[in-house]
């Protein structure tokens, strides 16, 4: 496996261009930081080797433990600051739509600034990318997505409560975002370097909180969600909006929602999949991906005999987008429980191996981008109360314009 990209050897196409310059840039800005501030190096290492191996990689475990620097004479961490950065971690990892105000809250009185909170945040999210992307890549390589498991990782929630809905939003960061009149050099480069980026939004502002990382992640975001052919738009944003519907974010899921929407022209389409996941698509015959067969409105049965009976009610027969979601739904789960039999019906519906590649990253993605939004901030209906993570604010009425489709600049997740 390169170090640069994570791309085993044989896994299908090579990623796009910039994806594994600014994916191994990411990792440095984030673990070895030339100014770590308030979050210690080894914290940082510390942190993204549980969250990997809670993703059942502890390949990558022992990777990130291996740039751990030798501790200075007399350095220890403190342990109250590293259960609370643990504690943070395994709920951003296992289950993000429960990483409530309270985590910060806990971080802050252990004396992590806002800029330690953004840069843990973006650790935990990165590292969900980083180790879907590897266990994407080795299913490709025809290996196993998940290696191995630690034994205190049990598997996420089969599907959030959240309330989900295509209407617009608004995100209200639980920390004061950085101000928009007074952003220095470093973080005013990183936003005249993107067009998709705007002091507009209180999402892009509170992330201006570690620029470095910000910058590496919006070329990843950009390359994969936007990139020229390969896998089409549609269906990229199909894989995000199973994704977050899993992870249970309800802010990523409206916008995504409404692209998948436009991209599909199919309105009703995009509710189904907000209502059901994966469960809105089926192919005629025996389960697309597991062979098994389905019974009325319930989970996948394995009644190998007897009469095939349609998934629920309603569903949509497409058998690609079913492959599409259930994929992306299998990768999501942590660990991820991606197999050979949701790769053979990908195969089967006909994504080539670029696609194929393309689906793995965009799936990955959303590992990334609905942790920083759940963890760092609310969706808020208009009217909605505000919470309080503890974190002194500066901004705490603003209201994020930045999720309208018609409205690129501000844009993305």
């Amino acid at each position: 496996m390169s170090q640069e990209t994570g791309r085993p050897t044989g896994a299908g196409a090579a990623p796009r261009a910039g994806i594994g310059e600014h994916t191994a840039a990411a990792r440095r800005v984030l673990l070895l930081p030339s100014e770590p501030g308030t979050l210690p190096t080894g914290l940082r290492i510390t942190a993204a080797a549980r969250a990997a191996e809670l993703a059942g990689q502890p390949g990558l475990a022992a990777a990130y433990r291996d740039l751990a620097p030798a501790p200075a004479a007399g350095e220890d961490q403190d342990p109250a600051a590293t259960a609370a950065v643990l504690a943070f971690t395994d709920r951003v990892t296992l289950a993000p739509d429960l990483a409530g105000a309270d985590l910060l809250a806990g971080l802050a009185a252990r004396g992590l600034d806002a800029p330690a909170v953004v840069a843990l945040a973006q650790i935990c999210a990165f590292v969900s990318y980083e180790a879907r992307v590897a266990a994407g890549l080795a299913l490709l390589a025809g290996g196993p997505a998940a290696p191995g498991t630690a034994e205190a990782a049990p598997a996420g929630p089969a599907a959030s409560t959240a309330s989900f809905t295509l209407d617009q939003l608004t995100w209200q960061p639980r920390i004061a975002a950085v101000e928009a009149d007074a952003l220095t050099p470093e973080q005013r480069a990183v936003i005249d370097a993107h067009t998709t980026l705007s002091t507009a939004s209180p999402y892009y502002r509170t992330l201006l909180h570690d620029p470095a990382a910000l910058d590496h992640r919006t070329h990843v975001y950009n390359a994969v969600m936007y990139g020229r052919g390969g896998l089409p738009r549609a269906e990229r944003e199909l894989a995000t909006l199973v994704v977050s519907r899993v992870n249970g974010c309800v802010y990523c899921a409206s916008v995504h929602g409404r692209k998948y929407a436009q991209l599909a022209r199919d309105e009703a389409r995009a509710l189904r999949v907000l209502r059901d996941g994966a469960a809105a698509f089926t192919a005629s015959g025996p389960d697309a991906v597991t062979g098994e067969r389905r019974t009325g409105d319930g989970p996948v049965t394995d009644a190998p005999d007897g009469p095939v009976t349609d998934a629920p009610e309603g569903a949509i027969a497409d058998a690609r987008a079913a492959a599409v979601a259930r994929f992306a739904e299998a990768l999501t789960r942590t660990p991820p429980r991606a197999d050979a039999r949701h790769l053979a019906a990908l195969r089967a519906a006909g994504l080539d191996d670029a696609e194929l590649t393309d689906l793995v990253h965009a799936t990955a993605l959303f590992g990334w981008a609905n942790r920083l939004m759940l963890v760092l901030g609310d969706a808020r209906h208009p009217g909605t109360p505000l919470q309080d993570a503890g974190i002194p604010r500066t901004d705490a009425r603003e209201s994020c314009s930045g999720t309208s489709v018609p409205a690129p600049r501000t844009g993305g997740a």
